[in-house]
């Protein structure tokens, strides 16, 4: 795998074991979307409704009631994996720091946090809004987790990495949930470590795949991506033009 990127993370120096590949380029440029969800579950999200992180700051995030939790939930993908994330008073630990992964199937009702213990010994009451995903979670990949209709094209499917937060609700609605949506993030930085071998081999399955995809689809012309949408090439897109009927001079 080549890496393109701004920044340093520390799983980069992973390359001298594994090498450099120039066919799987990971460009790993960080930007960030917003999107609501109803009663806080990632599959309810809408994703007709995205904003861009300058849109946010400008029109939303005043409207935005933080989140107010010492502990809190999220989620990462590398690649298909997916991994829990808990922000906590004593940094932040994954799904592989826990205990005993039963922790993660006794929320207690309408209070949505957990008790977890670490293997260091730490002890969180830990927030979610997931709810009712929590049980399944650990089995999810990308695919299964983020299930509304997404074109295969979208980003959310197809950038290497993808941080998934909870950051509040909307003021207006207590039953609309705000996410965050950071693409490639810089792991480092966020206090974020996992196994270097495991990030690296995800990115690469990941990488190898979607490049197999695309050597087997048949590459499809603008004008065929138009005609499957059921547009006219002649008319649809000229201004003032009807098509012509029957008996029209």
């Amino acid at each position: 795998m080549k890496i393109i990127s701004k920044f340093k993370d520390f799983y980069d120096y992973k390359v001298a074991k594994y090498g450099v590949d120039e066919k799987l380029v990971y460009t790993r440029k960080t930007y960030c979307e917003y999107f609501q969800a109803l009663i806080g579950k990632i599959n309810n999200i809408n994703i007709d409704y995205r904003i861009s992180e300058s849109e946010f700051n400008k029109n939303l995030k005043d409207a935005t009631k933080p989140i107010n939790e010492k502990n809190i939930h999220n989620i990462l993908f590398i690649g298909e994996k997916l991994i829990h994330l808990f922000f906590t008073e004593n940094g932040v630990y994954t799904h592989f720091d826990i205990k005993n992964q039963e922790d993660l199937r006794k929320l207690t009702d309408f209070e949505y946090k957990k008790e977890i213990t670490f293997k260091d010994g730490k002890k969180f009451n830990i927030y979610s809004r997931f709810r009712e995903d929590w049980e399944y979670l650990l089995s999810y990949n990308r695919k299964k987790l983020i299930t509304s209709d997404i074109d295969k094209d979208d980003i959310i499917l197809n950038e290497p990495m993808l941080l998934i937060e909870l950051i509040g609700e909307s003021k207006s609605s207590r039953y609309l949930y705000i996410y965050k949506f950071t693409y490639n993030p810089n792991l480092s930085k966020l206090g974020i470590y996992i196994d270097e071998d495991f990030i690296w081999q995800s990115l690469v399955e990941f990488l190898s795949n979607k490049r197999s995809e695309k050597e087997i689809a048949p590459e499809v012309s603008n004008e065929n991506k138009i005609l499957s949408k059921g547009f006219d090439l002649k008319t649809s897109f000229r201004p003032n033009m009807k098509k012509k009927h029957k008996g029209d001079i």
